[in-house]
């Protein structure tokens, strides 16, 4: 099963059109330098590792067959200027790669592996200079090798300090590269250390992977994405949900950055405890709702979202409570999936804030009956 099919597709807001901004950030607060470099500049950065080409959110280095990247080679030799490169920074003056993955891959195999490594590039399917069909970097005649060094890039830069929420935006409209990031990458790679940790520990969960039936694939960090929905409603409230859904996903890790180890700790547990108990009261149906032949669907997101939060705000007392209830519990929540008013918010326009408090709302009344005395 593929990953389309194992999570319902979701509507966030109404003709796909996201809502207006209300609040942009200060414009003065993108900081990007140009920077007029070499590939030798390039080339020294990679061998002493200060360019990350494997970030968590580019996994897919490798893309470009080998004609592909001969044909980059063959473009500086030739001297076609490339495309500009994009970069972030870290604390470290670290360069991680935000658009251009592909060409420095290309650069790091042929030019910075060494003779006899089996990832070595050779020049193939070339257009123009057949004449250096099959050789590697270092069988160039040293005028070729020299052409090649010199050969000048622009690379933009942004510099450490730039507000986390303004590299989200940077990012993603800078994201012309081969593979598409998806949201999920951009805010994984914008939030790295604390954020990013938690994230990638709680998708890794054996809770979460048997309450999702291990249906939610890592390939491009839809399970991290589930992970970052429920921390952002749970840590911040549906209440000061400001209706863009990407803003507020952003603002729960904003949120991480700032918890102590011990904060992070109940955070943790919470979700633990959500995954743990949707699994005793659904089983394989968590997350799912009733399709019009009275089967369970992929997983809704939105479902995920509100089951998941409630759940994860309920006292020991409470959990034990549900549970001795859970038949007469689960008869009551299928009757939920059928209301049409409910159905509506995890269905169409999920992410608009009338339908986020409707759901919020009709969910803890339903839990809240079966949770107290």
């Amino acid at each position: 099963m593929t990953n389309e099919e194992s999570i319902e597709y979701e509507p966030l807001y109404p003709g796909g059109q996201e809502p207006e901004i209300k609040n942009p950030f200060d414009p003065r607060q993108v900081d990007i330098v140009a920077l007029t470099m070499t590939v030798s500049n390039i080339v020294d950065r990679l061998k002493y590792d200060d360019i990350d080409l494997n970030p968590d959110f580019q996994r897919n280095h490798g893309l470009w067959s080998d004609e592909q990247q001969s044909r980059l080679i063959e473009s500086l030799i030739i001297r076609i200027p490339l495309p500009s490169f994009y970069f972030d920074t870290d604390k470290d003056d670290k360069y991680i790669v935000v658009d251009g993955l592909q060409r420095l891959w290309s650069l790091y195999r042929y030019i910075v592996l060494p003779q006899g490594d089996k990832d070595k590039l050779r020049l193939t399917g070339l257009e123009y200079l057949t004449e250096y069909e099959g050789m590697s970097f270092e069988e160039l005649p040293p005028q070729i090798r020299r052409r090649i060094n010199e050969q000048q890039i622009i690379a933009f830069v942004i510099r450490e300090g730039t507000p986390e929420k303004v590299r989200v935006s940077i990012f993603t409209r800078i994201n012309t590269g081969g593979i598409h990031l998806e949201p999920a990458e951009i805010r994984n790679s914008v939030y790295r250390g604390k954020p990013a940790n938690v994230l990638k520990f709680l998708a890794d969960s054996k809770e979460f992977q048997k309450a999702t039936r291990h249906k939610i694939s890592p390939d491009r960090m839809e399970d991290r994405e589930f992970v970052n929905r429920f921390i952002s409603f749970y840590s911040l409230g549906y209440q000061e949900y400001s209706g863009k859904l990407d803003d507020f996903l952003s603002e729960g890790l904003e949120y991480l950055k700032t918890c102590t180890d011990e904060e992070i700790h109940d955070i943790e547990n919470a979700f633990i405890q959500a995954m743990s108990l949707s699994w005793n009261l659904f089983g394989e149906k968590s997350f799912r709702r009733i399709q019009k032949d009275g089967s369970f669907g992929a997983i809704n997101k939105p479902l995920y979202e509100v089951v998941s939060v409630v759940l994860a705000r309920l006292t020991s007392e409470e959990c034990i409570r549900l549970t001795e209830n859970r038949e007469a519990f689960w008869q009551a929540h299928c009757v939920l999936l059928k209301n049409q008013e409910f159905l509506s918010t995890i269905t169409s326009a999920t992410a608009q804030n009338k339908n986020v408090e409707t759901r919020y709302r009709m969910f803890s009344d339903l839990v809240h009956r079966f949770s107290h005395d």
